[in-house]
């Protein structure tokens, strides 16, 4: 990607020389914005997991292959703004298993395997009024699953959370590389749009001291000082576009934190649209009752050491 080049000679103003003209967005004021007036945006997701749990065989060839247990991630959601962050999210998630015997095998002796495998299937999540609500795969009835912030299911799986102000000024105060589209159509609504590019690496220790939300996922446990690579994209408004984060984990295995010794290395995106749009989220009927003890990433951050 490159910036739009625009040639002097040009005395028309094309429209594509408009667009140049127009100053670089201020993506904090941009939020502050939306913040203020209440809005919200759909949301699509998708991610991928690969966990520990993982066996080498050798084929006739002679060559030696790696099968590894992993989750793929993907749906679809709403987020609605207000005051200082999310005042409310709503996400739609399926989640596949791949290499599912490996899982089956640990899943008597771990109990967080064996919630993966109670959690495949597709999910709904509500949070809206300080109440979290679930409904599980393979359910028919929501459950108020406790106390929440409007964030708790946007924040499940997208731990960067760059709808809170404290945590977007974080990544863009510190180091970073930046990149500029040329203008191109929205292939939704038809807008033409510039799309700018940050991309940087931040420890979950640094990310957890700004963000709230990180917090609230992790509960009591301790996140750990690993190194998360975060990509944020916005257009020329400043408006958020999409936000993604990749995690090793194998370059430090003594670290204890997000993973317990579960994750090999996941990605994640989240893609906003339709900011323009009125946006509500509403609470599920419900009964009180406890949802499922894995249900996302999220829940990675407080499970237990490995037997």
């Amino acid at each position: 990607m490159r910036p739009l080049i625009v040639a002097l000679a040009i005395v028309a103003a094309t429209p594509a020389a408009a667009h140049a003209q127009t100053a670089e967005p201020d993506p904090m004021a941009a939020l502050r914005a939306l913040l203020a007036r209440g809005a919200g945006a759909t949301t699509e997701f998708y991610g991928n997991v690969a966990t520990t749990l993982a066996r080498t065989t050798r084929l006739d060839t002679g060559q030696w292959i790696t099968h590894r247990a992993a989750m793929n991630l993907s749906g679809t959601g709403r987020v609605k703004l207000g005051g200082s962050g999310v005042a409310a999210s709503e996400e739609t998630k399926k989640m596949k298993i791949g290499t599912r015997f490996m899982m089956e095998e640990a899943a008597p002796e771990d109990a967080y395997f064996a919630g993966v495998l109670r959690a495949e299937g597709p999910m709904r999540t509500v949070s809206v009024g300080g109440w979290h609500y679930q409904l599980a795969p393979k359910t028919k009835a929501w459950l108020r699953t406790g106390r929440a912030s409007g964030a708790a299911a946007l924040i499940g799986d997208q731990f960067v959370n760059v709808l809170e102000p404290a945590t977007l000024r974080k990544l863009l105060s510190g180091k970073h590389r930046k990149s500029v589209s040329s203008w191109t159509k929205d292939r939704t609504t038809g807008r033409k749009h510039r799309i700018y590019s940050l991309s940087g690496d931040i420890t979950f220790a640094e990310l957890a001291r700004v963000s709230p939300s990180l917090r609230e996922a992790a509960g009591t446990a301790a996140v750990g000082s690993s190194v998360v690579t975060w990509t944020y994209m916005y257009d020329d408004r400043g408006w958020p576009y999409r936000v993604g984060w990749r995690f090793y984990a194998h370059p430090h295995p003594e670290v204890k934190g997000f993973g317990h010794d579960r994750i090999f290395r996941a990605y994640y995106a989240t893609q906003f649209r339709d900011w323009e749009k009125p946006m509500t989220v509403t609470a599920p009927k419900a009964k009180t009752g406890r949802g499922l003890p894995v249900d996302d990433l999220g829940d990675v951050l407080g499970a237990g050491p490995r037997p």
